[in-house]
């Protein structure tokens, strides 16, 4: 009898044990995070687990930790946590989000690429957005076999936050290329090759904002260089001077004497002076046929311009441009 008593307060205690124990292990399998709103975490190199403990208290994300320090002791066996931008959402596994973080599982971020007019504006704009630095990324681009400007596509990108800057210009110069063997058939029907265009639609890029007109602008420049003209472009000017602010271009400023000032030298300068948006690429694409060989800003500083086919059309809406510079004393 006494032995049957035993029996029974074993197996009742062994009960109670197991019961709690699951009731424990349930809750921490179970448990989740404390934030409401997704949490956004930046991950530099060798950050410890006791670092990103803390900065997940500190956001708001774990409470006493007691779970979430338990699963990075399953998944973390260095001690470090993998590099990386993380988007953690309400109320997630604390047992995923360890594993997330020990793993690397982070979530790629969106590169925004627009206009550029030099390499150190290129990187000081991608390196804002990534984790690569400005100078890492600056001697990645001199150690290139190619122009930058002629490589890469303006565009919105899905990338990870702590990608290398060589894996960057290489992804990067691969969508370039798919991009233009798209478009091969078009690049054909201008009798440019790829370098001519990029540099044509640099120019056009910094002639106008205004992506209705740049098609016509385009014309206007296959034209002159189908003519042997001189390009004649403003913006190759400012950049042979140096100065991008420069809103008047006086006699002083065409004395430059660069091979980018297409004032003094006929056909396309060396390089590209900006990088061109898309619009501008598309616009040397698909030029517009016509006559003119001339344009001017018009004078209500609207951005567009008057186009003109004889040297009497373009003198009569240079001088109307010229008298409203004066007359709001633009020099």
């Amino acid at each position: 009898m006494k032995n049957k008593k035993i029996l029974a307060v074993t197996l009742i205690v062994t009960g109670v044990v197991c019961l709690v124990f699951g009731l424990f292990v349930l809750w921490i399998v179970s448990s989740k995070t404390e934030n409401t709103q997704t949490v956004k975490l930046c991950l530099y190199p060798n950050t410890s687990t006791e670092q990103v403990e803390k900065m997940l208290r500190d956001k708001g994300v774990i409470d006493s930790g007691f779970a979430y320090s338990l699963f990075v002791k399953v998944f973390c066996e260095s001690g470090k946590m993998r590099s990386g931008y993380y988007e953690i959402a309400p109320k997630t596994k604390q047992a995923e989000l360890a594993k997330m973080l020990s793993r690397g599982l982070q979530t790629p971020v969106k590169l925004v690429i627009g206009k550029v007019r030099t390499y150190d504006d290129f990187a000081e704009k991608v390196s804002s957005q990534l984790m690569i630095s400005k100078e890492d990324l600056l001697l990645s681009i001199e150690n290139l076999e190619y122009d930058l400007f002629e490589n890469v596509i303006p565009n919105t990108y899905q990338v990870y936050w702590n990608t290398t800057s060589d894996k960057l210009l290489r992804r990067l110069k691969t969508e370039s290329d798919h991009w233009w063997k798209a478009r091969a058939a078009s690049v054909e029907k201008t009798g440019l090759n790829r370098h001519e265009i990029v540099v044509l639609a640099s120019i056009v890029e910094e002639e106008t904002n205004k992506n209705e007109e740049k098609p016509t602008i385009a014309g206007v420049y296959i034209n002159r260089l189908h003519r042997d003209m001189l390009l004649q472009a403003d913006p190759t000017v400012r950049y042979a001077v140096g100065d991008f602010t420069i809103k008047r271009i006086m006699y002083k400023h065409l004395q430059t004497d660069s091979p980018y000032n297409t004032y003094m030298y006929k056909g396309l300068p060396p390089s590209a002076i900006c990088l061109p948006e898309q619009s501008s690429l598309l616009s040397v694409l698909n030029y517009q046929k016509h006559d003119y060989i001339f344009f001017c800003a018009k004078e209500d500083f609207s951005g567009y311009h008057n186009f003109a086919s004889t040297p009497d059309q373009h003198y009569a809406n240079a001088n109307k441009y010229q008298a409203a510079l004066n007359k709001m004393g633009i020099k």
